[in-house]
């Protein structure tokens, strides 16, 4: 037990400590799939014509000089980095691809959340031109387009650059009036099929929420928001990345106490049962008790609220019910835990003729033990299936720490091991309940070790 409590304390902590940045919630059951581990150079960009500083005017390709004492900031994460430029009444903003994998589209939306954020999508298309679509969504699913966005953004194919290991999309939007402005964004490594507006999105690689400062006024030492992987000072080091402390989003942290609560419940709980069952049942008669309190009285108000929260986390981020394998084996495999109750229940509750005149083990107790070992069993994957594969694709936030499976593949030897030593007792058992049988019940057992102690039943203690 106290391994599958360390397998949750690592994978809640590996969750929460994830480097990677929030999520979006993967577009209605999208979800990003993790990262790319290949690396391409970031060296800065030169830059050289002059701005404009009034009006509606753009900055583009300036030289450095010219942009101190100017306000904007630039935040990076683990795929893009977004340059902010204020420049009069509009602010100039740089997505750039940090090259770890194919440009695809980039994206950002004003505010912390997917849910009513006005966004701005971009993407290049196959002819060299960009296309720009403004978007927004009730939910953590696809965005639609918004005919009437609040603010209208122009995109600025002139200073977008296309070529090199580092790409950027550049576009212009009125001010508004905060200063520190929460943006989501996202990084999608699959260009969309066609260049109009509403043109379906593929799968984001990564997502999530972080903060700009318009209210920053450039140094020598800031990056520079029109090349945002470079800084001011033409240094080359590689840009900070924003998302290792970037918060749960509210149906993330569903899915980690849903998590939880299911790793305790059917990682923990059921299989001290099975164990408490298989190792004490010839050695004490109120085994029964323990095993009826751990896998009934203890775990069902663990396991329903953790599958609940399951349900929420998908209702929450507007995804689709039942959409992946992990949602559907979670289904099954709880609907199999109800039956296992009910026919523990019936089991100790409703004896057979055949066991209550000559103590002979009824068929049900046999499916009883099989049906539970497969529950286990099943959870085994089950839990694997969702922090290593349904975590990521949900969230956007990559793969959780390592340790995980360390533990993981602990506690999957362990548990067999120790309920299959238990085997050692299983002729013990069985001689024991032929002594409780009828014809033995006026013989008197030689050793007081093998004196009847087997009970199966609630009314013996």
């Amino acid at each position: 037990m106290r391994g599958a409590l360390l397998l949750l304390g690592v994978g809640a902590s590996a969750v929460l400590a994830s480097p990677q940045g929030g999520g979006y919630g993967g577009y209605g059951g999208y979800g990003g799939g993790g990262d790319d581990d290949h690396r391409t150079s970031t060296t800065p960009t030169s830059t050289t014509a002059p701005p404009q500083t009034s009006g509606t005017t753009t900055t583009g390709n300036v030289s450095s000089s010219v942009l101190l004492g100017m306000n904007g900031d630039t935040v990076c994460t683990p795929y893009l980095c977004v340059g902010a430029l204020v420049n009069g009444t509009t602010v100039q903003y740089t997505l750039q691809s940090l090259g770890k994998a194919d440009l695809g589209w980039m994206a950002m939306g004003f505010g912390q959340t997917m849910a009513n954020s006005p966004m701005v999508i971009m993407w290049p298309n196959a002819d060299g031109s960009v296309t720009l679509s403004q978007r927004q969504a009730s939910a953590e699913v696809m965005p639609t387009v918004v005919p009437t966005p609040p603010r209208i953004a122009t995109k600025q194919p002139a200073l977008s650059s296309l070529t090199g290991s580092n790409p950027k999309l550049v576009y212009t939007i009125p001010a508004n009036t905060d200063t520190q402005q929460g943006i989501i964004w996202a990084f999608g490594s699959q260009r969309p099929s066609s260049a109009a507006e509403d043109a379906t999105l593929l799968q984001h690689v990564l997502s999530g929420p972080t903060k700009l400062n318009l209210g920053n006024t450039l140094a020598a030492d800031s990056r520079d928001p029109t090349n945002p992987i470079s800084s001011l000072s033409g240094s080359d080091t590689p840009p900070p990345s924003a998302g290792v402390s970037t918060p749960l989003l509210p149906y993330q942290k569903m899915i980690v106490a849903h998590a939880i609560l299911c790793v305790v419940g059917f990682l923990a709980i059921l299989p001290a049962g099975a164990l408490l069952a298989r190792w004490l049942r010839t050695f004490n008669p109120i085994w029964f008790k323990g095993h009826h309190l751990l896998q009934l009285f203890i775990s069902l108000p663990i396991i329903v609220p953790g599958v609940a929260l399951g349900f929420a986390a998908v209702h929450k981020a507007g995804a689709e019910h039942l959409s992946d394998d992990h949602m559907k084996w979670g289904l099954g495999i709880f609907v199999l835990y109800i039956i296992q109750l009910m026919v523990g229940e019936f089991i100790h509750t409703i004896k057979p003729k055949s066991w209550s005149v000559d103590k002979r083990r009824p068929p049900q107790n046999y499916f009883h033990a099989i049906l539970g070992l497969l529950i286990i069993a099943l959870a085994f994957y089950q839990v694997r299936t969702g922090y290593k594969t349904e975590w990521p694709k949900q969230t956007g936030r990559g793969e959780i720490s390592n340790a995980a499976n360390i533990v993981w593949y602990v506690w999957v030897v362990l548990i067999p091991v120790l309920y299959f030593g238990g085997l050692v007792f299983l002729r013990r058992q069985y001689k024991q309940e032929r002594m409780t049988r009828p014809k033995h019940r006026d013989e008197t057992s030689e050793s007081e070790e093998m004196r009847p102690r087997y009970r199966d039943s609630p009314d013996h203690s």
